[in-house]
């Protein structure tokens, strides 16, 4: 029987401050869930989406997030690695940790206090930009090189690094320590898998609130309460970051990547795509080009 649990538990020991995690699947976990510790993670390999907070956006090679505790969450892989005829895999490397593993005044210390006031911040999710990860992601794959004692202090450092930082943007409006029950995620797992998986469809508000269970009314006052986003901003929010993949790894032309990503006509997409982007498909390829050739 499936496990509908969304309270992700951790292969742990009592004796470990940290736990490293290093996975190599061929998709990522595609459940929102959530865990009491906090988790540094840093991705090797794979694209997908990230939801977290009210954020919705792609994530790639070489991003690295720190989720707070309890913070649900979800990184879903591309469509692509779950087709059978693909060969590919997704590759992290995360470290989890609770504001109490070290005992309870551990990050109450003078020495410590950066990295206290980063796990104060880390309710909100936070997205460290490549200024960031491209220092600190080659120390998070030397981890997987040094003993116990090393790699403690690598990791205490690898915070230090991130709490003093101010390169990085936060995933949420608001913190929030206190996740939803396993009911109400289980509701927002299927619309959001659901969304996910048709969102180049017509969908419509009704069946996916028949879907949920619930009067077209009682589903809207759901869906926002539980991601802080009206259903219809949502759904733009996937079409158009699907249309922000394309526009980077395709060959088409901004036309069909309108309809390919849900939208009925193009003005509507150009209207959409400046206000969520802040510049038009156009100007959004060109600059990935720029940075492309400078890089």
């Amino acid at each position: 029987m499936e496990d509908n649990s969304i309270y992700f538990r951790l292969p742990k020991t009592s004796t470990k401050g940290f736990i490293l995690e290093h996975q190599e699947l061929p998709h990522m976990y595609k459940r929102l869930h959530y865990h009491p510790e906090l988790q540094l993670i840093y991705i090797v390999a794979g694209t997908g989406d990230l939801f977290a907070g009210d954020s919705f956006i792609s994530y790639g090679p070489g991003d690295l997030y720190l989720l707070g505790p309890n913070q649900s969450h979800v990184f879903k892989s591309d469509p692509v690695y779950f087709e059978d005829s693909e060969v590919k895999s997704c590759e992290t490397i995360s470290v989890f940790f609770h504001e109490k593993s070290l005992g309870d005044s551990f990050f109450n210390l003078d020495e410590t206090a950066n990295i206290s006031n980063l796990i104060e911040r880390s309710g909100r999710g936070i997205h460290f930009d490549t200024l960031v990860s491209d220092i600190t992601g080659p120390k998070i794959l030397e981890l997987l090189e040094l003993k116990d004692f090393e790699r403690f202090l690598s990791i205490l450092s690898i915070l230090n690094s991130l709490a003093t930082t101010e390169n990085y943007d936060y995933l949420a409006t608001m913190s929030s320590s206190v996740p939803l029950n396993d009911q109400k995620n289980q509701k927002v797992n299927k619309v959001f898998n659901y969304i996910l998986d048709h969102f180049h469809e017509d969908i419509k508000l009704e069946d996916v609130a028949t879907m949920a269970n619930y009067s077209q009314a009682a589903f809207c006052h759901f869906f926002k309460e539980h991601t802080q986003k009206t259903f219809v901003q949502f759904l733009i929010e996937v079409r158009i970051s699907n249309a922000c993949k394309m526009l980077r790894n395709t060959d088409y032309n901004i036309s069909q990547i309108c309809y390919e990503s849900g939208f009925n006509n193009v003005s509507n997409f150009n209207r959409q795509f400046k206000k969520l982007i802040g510049m038009s498909p156009s100007s959004y390829i060109k600059n990935y080009n720029q940075k492309e050739l400078v890089g």
